[in-house]
């Protein structure tokens, strides 16, 4: 037998699952969690009263099974706050996805630390003044920033100290939960969890290719929350290359990003980025346009197969504009992965993840989302509570 689950264990692992599946019927619960029938229950019947899971009727899934259906509330509301494509972008949404609220402002790469503070104030003054106006009460606000480590007092990528953005966001909604997160675990969240990626089981390098370029090793998240990032946009590929907004020069960011390559090929990156559905594969590029952006494919590559040199992992998925250009991108990524990694790539599997690009904050109201069941829906003083109760040392 394993060891007794907490309260808040047992309601996260109900509540995650309704999440990612988008609803259940209570024996399949009961499968998936691996609690029991009169667990469940009992469970249920304290997220319904929470009003944080809602009880349908649907047709039965066999002759004779259940026809109650469980679902999240709709009426349980979260927020972001999400720098990302050269904006701030803020919403806020419900537990089942949809987006009741989102704007965002220009942010300039090079703009300086006051700048950056007055734009995402007047971000977060759109926040809060809809929430007012609508009666909304948010339970977790994510942060989600390019480069962020909780060590670094300023970022490199973005003018902003951490520290004052989250003082700024307490002082505007008292009492709510904030989380701040480097940008490719906020993305790292929303594409194993909630953009209905099948993936097979296993540890994977998820690569997210656009104003931004980062990666993480994710192994088994759903269960753990077992993210690594890692700052592959920045490996340094020739340093007398193009110079990058981290300062360096030859960045893999400087040849592959959305910025660099929008110039490269004659188009406004915002128009880049908001391409889903494989636009960008139709584009009328040139025959000099098609090499140059295979010749950037070919130095993501490289990148990719230095990072897995010190991995073993072997699964690679690439999200964001290289994903739009289908098998156009595959042979170029495979060839730069060949020619750096220890091996070569014959026992590389790589794939692409469309549709995440211009989705903010669809991303960030997805790991505040996470973040709210990862505690299982739970105040602080409950969760307090709830570890003294559950720890044998202190019954």
């Amino acid at each position: 037998m394993g060891a007794p689950r907490s309260r808040r264990e047992t309601r996260s692992a109900i509540l995650r699952h309704l999440w990612c599946t988008g609803g259940s019927f209570r024996p399949t619960l009961s499968s998936k969690t691996g609690l029991t029938d009169a667990s469940i229950s009992r469970i249920v019947a304290d997220l319904k009263a929470e009003n944080l899971v809602q009880e349908t009727r649907l047709t039965a899934p066999y002759q004779g099974g259940p026809s109650a259906f469980l679902t999240l509330s709709k009426d349980r509301h979260v927020g972001a706050v999400e720098f990302s494509s050269g904006r701030v972008h803020v919403g806020v949404g419900s537990l089942t996805g949809e987006i009741r609220f989102s704007e965002w402002l220009d942010l300039r790469d090079d703009a300086d630390l006051e700048t950056v503070r007055a734009t995402y104030r007047r971000a977060l003054h759109q926040l809060t003044d809809y929430v007012h106006r609508t009666g909304i009460q948010l339970r977790q606000i994510a942060v989600s920033i390019p480069g962020y480590h909780e060590d670094l007092r300023i970022n490199p990528i973005i003018a902003i100290d951490p520290a004052n953005i989250l003082a700024d966001i307490q002082t505007a909604q008292p009492g709510v939960a904030l989380l701040a997160a480097n940008s490719i675990m906020t993305r790292a969240v929303a594409h194993q969890l909630k953009l209905g990626v099948a993936l097979a089981d296993g540890p994977y390098l998820y690569v997210f290719v656009g104003h931004g370029v980062a990666a993480a090793l994710i192994d088994d998240f759903a269960a753990s929350g077992d993210v690594s990032p890692c700052e592959i946009g920045h490996m340094v590929l020739d340093p007398r290359g193009p110079r990058c907004r981290c300062g360096h020069s030859g960045c893999l960011e400087a040849y592959v990003s959305t910025a660099a390559v929008a110039q490269a090929i004659g188009v406004r990156e915002q128009d880049l980025l908001s391409m889903g559905g494989r636009q960008a594969g139709r584009l009328k590029l040139s025959a000099r346009g098609r090499g140059d952006l295979a010749t950037r494919l070919v130095r993501l590559g490289h990148a990719l197969g230095n990072a897995l040199n010190f991995t073993p992992v072997r699964r690679v998925v690439v999200a964001g504009w290289p994903a739009e250009l289908g098998d156009q991108a595959h042979g170029a990524v495979l060839g730069g992965i060949d020619a750096s990694l220890f091996g070569g790539a014959s026992t590389v599997n790589l794939a692409f993840s469309n549709a995440e690009l211009g989705r903010e904050p669809a991303a960030g109201l997805a790991l505040a989302t996470y973040a709210y069941l990862q505690r299982g829906a739970m105040r602080a003083e409950e969760l307090a509570a709830d570890i003294v109760t559950d720890n044998p040392a202190q019954r």
